[in-house]
């Protein structure tokens, strides 16, 4: 191809999309990095930076279906969906109900592993060698319970993780030992479960870190650089308008998150991919605060704190790009950290935040050559785990433009039927 700007275009300038130019970028390819807004713009920018290999349970799950639809009905639950939804999105959530189903979820579990196992290695890799700085705490994630009931359940599905990868054996905290693990948890806590595998990182920092590195090795990031029309020859793609101007590629990468459905529309392609809003607020730090990253499990919210700050996160709203701060689930989040911690928030509110994580109906991300453009490789659909999942990706894009081999089966990420 003539007057090609880069090996490899990137869409998307979030966490995918910068980990997919880092490791193109090792691979010797030329990278340029569209980005529609600014990094601050990004779902990646300001969730709660879980790397959690522990996550490997698909959402597909009966038990999970069957709270979210109690759920539903409560206006402060963790899981809301906005009435009027478009038919499209009740096929969707067909599929994904189908998609339980015990043999189909089984196989998904091991896809979802084998990208979250990667990208943990990755991530310790990545981070040590450029000695970036971004609050990396790689000490664990604590899943902690309210009951005894609940306490014992998870327990349950601990040893069915363990027996499926022993990496993901979680360790148990009751009473005293709990408070020593954890001295910010409130005494009405029954207990926890600790996965070692786990990590938590604070993701603009992260990002940013990743940028830095990304253009000291000559990657280029362009932001406000909407992508508005393909131009496409003998099916490739050989150039593409933007806002920020034209530009041409031999490979190109879509990791557009939450929107990545409606971008490959314009290509004739259909992944079924639909944003479920998330929230976060992040303050400064209480006089007592975490010392580690824990999950309220009952009320599925994510506590991460930071040098001089800590940050709750959680809920799944299904109300399309709804750009509106729904006060009841921001109010959710400060409820459940009231019923766990001592000093659940400082008054000092640094920021709410929610972002569009990018929903699959099989709860896998999708990662494969459009089947109309073999120079097209969609990077997107990563749920709830995108930051989880992110250097994983990166490196399989990377081998997959390359044509090396796969450091992992890439077979759970193709464009699938709606129901697998």
């Amino acid at each position: 191809m003539k007057n090609k700007d880069a090996d490899v275009i990137i869409i998307g300038g979030g966490i995918i999309g910068l980990s997919c130019a880092y490791y193109l970028l090792k691979e010797g390819k030329s990278v340029i990095v569209l980005e529609k807004g600014n990094p601050s713009d990004a779902s990646s920018y300001a969730n709660c930076g879980l790397v959690a290999p522990s996550h490997a349970m698909p959402l597909n799950s009966p038990d999970l279906i069957l709270k979210a639809f109690k759920w539903m009905f409560k206006k402060d639950a963790p899981f809301y969906i906005k009435p009027k939804q478009s038919f499209t999105f009740w096929l969707w959530m067909a599929a994904f109900v189908l998609n339980a189903r015990e043999k189909i979820a089984n196989y998904n579990k091991k896809g979802k592993n084998n990208l979250l196992m990667s990208s943990k290695a990755l991530f310790n890799e990545l981070i040590e060698n450029n000695n970036m700085k971004c609050n990396w705490l790689n000490e664990g994630v604590l899943f902690v319970f309210l009951s005894k009931k609940a306490f014992d359940s998870h327990g349950v599905l601990n040893k069915k993780l363990s027996k499926f990868n022993p990496a993901l054996k979680a360790t148990p905290y009751v009473g005293e030992q709990l408070q020593e693990k954890e001295p910010a948890l409130h005494k009405n806590v029954y207990g926890g479960w600790l996965y070692p595998v786990d990590a938590s990182l604070k993701p603009d920092e992260f990002m940013h870190e990743l940028t830095r590195i990304i253009k000291n090795r000559g990657g280029k990031i362009a932001n406000s650089a909407e992508v508005t029309a393909f131009k496409i020859e003998n099916n490739s793609i050989i150039g593409l308008k933007t806002t920020a101007g034209f530009y041409a590629a031999t490979q190109y990468v879509m990791a557009t998150g939450a929107w990545s459905s409606q971008l490959a529309k314009q290509l004739n392609v259909d992944i079924p991919v639909i944003p479920g809003k998330g929230y976060s607020i992040t303050m400064k730090s209480p006089s007592v605060a975490p010392q580690i990253a824990c999950l309220l499990v009952e009320k599925k919210v994510a506590v991460t704190p930071f040098k001089n700050s800590c940050r709750l996160g959680g809920t799944m709203e299904f109300s399309g790009f709804d750009g509106k701060i729904n006060k009841n689930r921001v109010d959710a989040l400060k409820n459940a950290a009231k019923l766990y911690f001592k000093e659940s928030c400082s008054e000092d509110m640094e920021e709410e935040w929610f972002g569009y994580r990018p929903m699959t109906n099989n709860d896998l991300p999708i990662i494969d050559f459009a089947p109309q453009h073999r120079n097209f490789l969609i990077a997107a659909g990563h749920n709830m785990v995108g930051m989880s999942m992110a250097t994983g990706t990166g490196k399989l894009v990377s081998e997959l433009i390359s044509g090396k081999k796969p450091h992992i089966d890439p077979s759970y990420y193709k464009i699938k039927s709606p129901i697998n």
